[in-house]
């Protein structure tokens, strides 16, 4: 699949707090240590329709010993038992942020968003990368930007379909 990348930095100075709190009340938990399986079945439940699996390639041992990297954080959003979305710091990167499809459209990523900046400013990050793609959230560019973050460079590059690499999961070719 061709797409094209956007990588994004954001300083503190340039970030404008958009976000209002939701309409529906939610929790967000720092998760310290998920196991890999735990981990796999949140990305695949926020990335699925955004053909993430660049995670899904590592073996356990890898993921666990990527999710024990000094600096990574795992925060996860709920409302009541059912999983709203999360997001992913590692150093000095928004590692991931996403929702699942079921709050997308209720004003929770702009709210979701200021958390995990104000997160990552909190522990001392001073210049916030992250990037996007053209097969993300068709909003996700324009919800960074107007957050603060300034698009630093674009890329192309071809990816592989998880479409064609798990056929079984994404039910393809559709009938």
């Amino acid at each position: 699949m061709a797409v094209t990348i956007t990588h994004l930095e954001l300083v503190p100075d340039d970030w404008t707090r958009r976000g209002q709190p939701p309409g529906i009340e939610v929790a967000i938990e720092l998760v310290p240590s998920p196991s890999a399986a735990d981990y796999r079945a949140l990305y695949d439940c926020v990335g699925r329709p955004w053909l993430w699996y660049e995670r899904r390639l590592l073996a356990d041992a890898d993921l666990a010993r990527l999710l024990a990297e000094p600096g990574h954080e795992l925060h996860v959003v709920r409302h009541e038992a059912a999983l709203v979305g999360y997001f992913e710091l590692g150093g000095d990167e928004l590692v991931f942020f996403g929702l699942t499809l079921a709050y997308i459209g209720k004003r929770i990523g702009p709210w979701l968003l200021d958390r995990a900046i104000e997160r990552a400013f909190a522990i001392g990050t001073e210049r916030l990368r992250l990037n996007t793609n053209t097969i993300d959230h068709p909003r996700a560019l324009e919800t960074y930007c107007k957050a603060g973050f300034r698009i630093v460079r674009r890329e192309q590059k071809d990816l592989q379909d998880p479409r064609m690499l798990w056929p079984e999961l994404y039910g393809w070719p559709p009938q």
